[in-house]
């Protein structure tokens, strides 16, 4: 495999992780306003999660424009 090869699979993986990440923090969203304890702390963990998945495939992402 060669780099072009690499840098595709790394996009597609990139852009599922971004779907993967905004689908979990839609999901958990209406939750957050609950006025139940249990139901803002479950739904807060999932909500960081789907944060930091976003971020990271936004920053793979543009590492891969930087690079060609």
């Amino acid at each position: 495999m060669n780099e072009s090869t690499y840098a595709k699979l790394i996009a597609v993986v990139a852009v599922i992780v971004f779907i993967a990440g905004g689908f979990g923090m839609l999901f958990c969203f209406p939750f957050l306003w609950s006025a139940k304890i249990n139901n803002l702390m479950g739904a807060g963990f999932p909500f960081v999660a789907g944060a930091i998945l976003v971020g990271s495939s936004l920053m793979a992402l543009s590492q891969l424009q930087k690079n060609k």
